[in-house]
């Protein structure tokens, strides 16, 4: 079910750093090198794999964007969440201090 503005904007006061841009929510983390990047972003793909909910993203040297959406219904949802907070957990559990 695709999430009103409101609801997503109360959802993201829990997401350090995710914004609601152009119909997505949206993070983009800076990494410590490329290979860390890439990295971060296949561990991210391979949970994406796993509950069939796939992220655009794009990797530039030591930085990765995020931006996540339910296509199937035109917005937001609460699975794009459930991934988000996957991200942003995994993020400050192993790149942070990088």
């Amino acid at each position: 079910m695709k999430l009103s503005n409101k609801e997503i904007t109360d959802k993201l006061l829990d997401l350090k750093d995710w914004k609601f841009i152009d119909n997505s929510i949206t993070v983009s983390y800076k990494l410590s090198s490329f290979m860390d990047a890439m990295s971060f972003a296949n561990l991210v793909s391979d949970k994406s794999e796993e509950i069939n909910h796939h992220p655009k993203f794009i990797i530039d040297y030591d930085r990765v964007t995020f931006m996540l959406t339910t296509h199937s219904i035109g917005g937001v949802s609460k699975l794009d969440f459930d991934l988000a907070s996957f991200i942003n957990n995994l993020y400050y559990e192993l790149y942070e201090f990088i």
